[in-house]
């Protein structure tokens, strides 16, 4: 499932039989493969190779629960729980991959929860490969993949196609890949009610007419003061901006695709953060019950010289049938010289993200599917 922007995932849940009932639906994907990694490059590190069996390798295994209660006068209750679900280990139900209860009508839709992260879900929008395969893009990007204490506000389309999505969370928590450790969730970091918390806003328009798409989105992570240890102070973050600009035309024998992405941080003391401009290009065509995708990107840290990492995935789907899918893919990373990028199927997992496994610089991924 490939429903990481909230309003996608609202859009689903709309067209499903559970509005026109008051049940719950229960929905999820089987995933499990085989990635082989190998060929450090551009990390001062000699490593090698590494293959294994993995759950979630093309997308994460998860189980989820949603429906909707119909209160009359086009007003609906609408509510959704999805767990990540550890296919090839005894973890079991895993994590809250997202979880909210809202209302939707004629005005919108509100819900607050643990929400997806809006930018994240373009980046896996505008991705042929769809925040999964060792060939995805989104891997090489801090993201705030996920939003605890959130709540958002999708608006109806209006002016022949447009869209807009308004977010807010109090509290994003320090599982989210942007430096966070020092001030998020420790024992140091949180006094006087919001001071050192991670507080974001976000605002996003979306465009579709027919094959074309175009989504801007702009995000701003506060971290409002607060108190961190003072061996971390000069690397303590108080801001970080995103600015997100993606599109994509479907000529239905090619899909095209591009992203701009700049993302800036301002350290505590005034130190200097980073300025990563990252950007991608991406291509799908079907071919019978066969899909080809491609992509193609880079990221840098205008204020770190040598900074560069690339990478390039191909990857191939055969559709067994409407739910069940084999899929293989390839990708490769070239780094310059201070950056250190590598593989991981993830696409919530850049390097710097703790919990992660990314390993070496080129491999290939091999699996199965079923959603349900």
């Amino acid at each position: 499932m490939q429903k990481k922007i909230i309003a996608l995932a609202l859009a689903g849940l709309a067209s499903s039989a559970a509005f026109a009932q008051s049940n719950v639906t229960i929905y999820g994907r089987m995933d499990y493969g085989y990635m082989y990694r190998g060929d450090q490059d551009g990390a001062s590190l000699d490593v090698d190779n590494r293959g294994e069996f993995a759950s979630g390798i093309g997308s994460g295994s998860r189980i989820g629960f949603k429906g909707a209660e119909d209160l009359g006068n086009g007003l609906k209750a609408i509510f959704q729980a999805e767990f990540g679900l550890g296919m090839d280990e005894s973890t079991g139900l895993n994590s809250t991959r997202n979880a909210y209860v809202g209302l939707t009508g004629n005005f919108g839709t509100v819900v607050g929860g643990r929400l997806d992260g809006v930018r994240y879900g373009i980046y896996n929008k505008y991705d042929a490969f769809a925040g999964g395969n060792i060939g995805n893009f989104t891997q090489m990007t801090a993201q705030v993949d996920r939003a605890n204490n959130a709540i958002a506000y999708i608006s109806p389309t209006f002016l022949g196609g447009l869209s807009a999505t308004l977010a807010y969370s109090s509290h994003i928590g320090n599982s989210n890949p942007l430096g966070l450790t020092a001030q998020e969730g420790g024992a140091t970091s949180l006094i006087n009610g919001n001071d050192g918390d991670g507080v974001l806003y976000t605002g996003m328009l979306n465009y579709t007419n027919g094959g074309l798409s175009l989504t801007a989105d702009y995000e701003l992570v506060n971290f409002m003061g607060g108190k961190v240890t003072q061996s971390t102070t000069n690397y303590a973050l108080d801001k970080v901006q995103v600015y997100t600009l993606g599109g994509s035309y479907d000529f239905g024998f090619v899909k095209v695709a591009a992203l701009y992405d700049n993302l800036t941080s301002d350290l505590r003391t005034g130190r200097e953060g980073s300025d990563i401009d990252s950007w991608f290009i991406s291509a799908s065509a079907p071919f019978g019950k066969f899909l080809v995708k491609a992509t193609y990107g880079e990221t840098e840290d205008d204020n770190v010289s040598s900074s560069k990492s690339s990478k390039f995935g191909l990857g191939l789907d055969y559709n067994l049938s409407k739910r069940t899918k084999l899929y293989t893919g390839y990708a490769i990373i070239n780094n310059d010289d201070n950056a250190g990028a590598m593989l991981n199927a993830a696409a919530n997992c850049n390097t710097g993200r703790t919990g992660c496994t990314n390993y070496g610089t080129q491999g290939f991924d091999i699996g199965i599917a079923h959603v349900f």
